[in-house]
């Protein structure tokens, strides 16, 4: 198999007295889907911020590439990072936005792309998750299911 995107390699966490994170490995690989899934406080977020950087662990090694975090400059870890999507437990939409600026967010702060592609992007989005005609709404005028698969086609 191919050398994975991501690894991670004998992750240790720790917040004061809290071990959360015990040698944790995990190999991700470009094109592929991978699902981080357990229960609450079990460490899920904590590897993902590792993944992302936000978080430093106290041992172990997160590699890009096989190329360790730590060692990429400022300019290769955010080449990193956008070419990743998440979604936040708490989806982390912007109340003031409607559905469709939400989604199209990343679009146009991140990338410099013409206004109908994102458009068509935004439309594809709804409909392939199922919730075309709420694109003018806003996150307060959605249940939760709503908001997550809005969260979902932002990350997407």
């Amino acid at each position: 198999m191919t050398r994975p995107f991501i690894k991670l390699i004998d992750i240790h966490k720790r917040f004061g007295d809290n071990r959360v994170l015990n040698g944790v490995n995990l190999d991700i690989h470009k094109g592929k889907i991978t699902t981080v899934i357990g229960k609450s406080g079990s460490g899920k977020s904590v590897v993902l911020k590792h993944i992302i950087g936000l978080l430093q662990p106290d041992s172990g090694r997160v590699l890009i590439e096989g190329t360790p975090l730590t060692q990429m400059d400022k300019k290769q870890r955010h080449g990193f990072r956008n070419q990743l999507s998440y979604m936040f437990q708490d989806n982390a939409l912007f109340d003031f936005l409607t559905v469709r600026e939400n989604i199209g967010l990343p679009l146009s702060e991140k990338r410099r792309i013409p206004a109908q592609q994102i458009e068509r992007k935004i439309k594809n989005r709804l409909e392939m998750l199922g919730i075309s005609g709420i694109e003018n709404k806003y996150p307060s005028q959605l249940s939760g299911g709503m908001k997550k698969r809005v969260a979902l086609a932002r990350a997407l």
